[in-house]
């Protein structure tokens, strides 16, 4: 769940329970990427350097088409370089997300580019210029290694396309699994034609979203896969869990899986793209709940996917969020409360409990 959209851009192992058959079940490490975040604002150093130090091992990194391209065949990268480079040199592993056509193409950032066959061109040759510059074999990287000799570049190489596009909030007028299935198969082959080794996956949904046209999220893979080619186009599954006990996150894990299994996806990973709940109850909503309760669902959530990680071949989980913001406002009630630390950096008890998983520092 994005509760707005970001306006501004500014592999070592951790010993932990990793694969079994559940809750708490030790077994394997899990590589320092499955302990990742979600921010909803932009990052500054002293926001990456803090995660870092707090074994943050992944960033969902969101590449924003509209911000890229200001006006048709024109691209500025400038803040997306910064990041990235200085993703790389805190040892961040980028899970980028790409979303929001430019109003050029449409009259919304939620408007799929499917809309027209000039903006899927347009489409399909962002994500080319994307993938030529932060893929493994990327221009950027040409420069990168120059300036910082001694740092391992994060290449680009997982591509989660779209966001949430079984709600109207995200695919406007309305979901439709027909349509994000062909983006999904034109992606696919626009991607690797620049990366043939790219992973594709279907982008994070929300289990039940709000507004006219919404689709529940079993539902929506369900017929998404009955579309010729996603099966062969995808490599991943991305799932936004929400929901008010562990319960609820186990169920729609399971119904992910399964519906993964019958639309022959089966044997491909899973990334939890987004999962959180807010630490402010005032909120009145079901996804808030106080700082300690908020860090003991944390501890469980982990403790669920670390024990099911090699059952539901899961790759990563991204806590949503990062942050408290200094401003609320735009965001939805238990959003504004769901980070790790406050707007000052100030440790919550959810990060916390974070960093004993991590071995990080709080």
């Amino acid at each position: 769940m994005i509760c707005r959209l970001v306006a501004g851009i500014a592999l070592c192992l951790v010993a932990i329970a990793g694969c079994g058959g559940g809750e708490g079940a030790t077994g394997p490490t899990a590589p320092k990427s499955f302990f990742g975040v979600a921010p909803q604002d932009a990052t500054s150093e002293a926001d990456l350097a803090r995660m870092s130090a707090g074994g943050v091992g992944s960033y969902h990194l969101f590449l924003s088409w509209a911000r890229v391209e200001t006006s048709p065949g024109v691209f500025s990268w400038s803040g997306y370089d910064e990041l990235i480079g200085s993703l790389a040199v805190y040892g961040l592993e980028p899970i980028p997300y790409v979303f929001g056509t430019p109003t050029a193409y449409a009259p919304t950032r939620s408007t799929p580019p499917t809309t027209s066959s000039k903006a899927m061109a347009a489409w399909e040759r962002f994500l080319r210029q994307a993938v030529a510059r932060y893929g493994p074999d990327g221009r950027f990287w040409e420069t990168f290694a120059r300036t910082h000799p001694d740092t391992e570049p994060t290449p680009l190489r997982t591509w989660e396309i779209w966001n949430e596009e079984n709600g109207p909030a995200f695919w406007e007028p309305k979901p439709d699994p027909a349509e994000y299935g062909r983006l999904l198969t034109r992606s696919a082959q626009a991607i690797r034609r620049g990366d043939p080794t790219a992973e594709v996956m279907i982008a994070g949904m929300f289990a039940t979203p709000g507004g006219e046209g919404a689709i529940e999220s079993s539902a929506f893979l369900r017929r998404l896969y009955e579309r010729p080619g996603v099966a062969e186009a995808t490599d991943l599954v991305a799932v936004h869990p929400y929901g008010p006990r562990i319960e609820d996150v186990r169920r729609q894990m399971r119904e992910t899986r399964e519906e993964m299994r019958r639309g022959g996806d089966g044997g491909d990973g899973i990334w939890v793209t987004e999962i959180g709940w807010g630490s402010d109850p005032s909120s009145g909503s079901q996804l808030a709940t106080t700082p300690r309760r908020q860090a003991a669902l944390l501890r469980r959530t982990y403790g669920l996917m670390l024990g099911r990680r090699s059952a539901w071949n899961l790759r990563g989980v991204l806590w949503y969020t990062w942050r408290d913001p200094a401003n609320p406002e735009g965001l939805c009630g238990w959003c504004a409360s769901a980070g790790l630390v406050d707007d000052d950096l100030d440790p919550k008890p959810s990060w916390v409990e974070y960093t004993k998983l991590t071995g990080g520092e709080p």
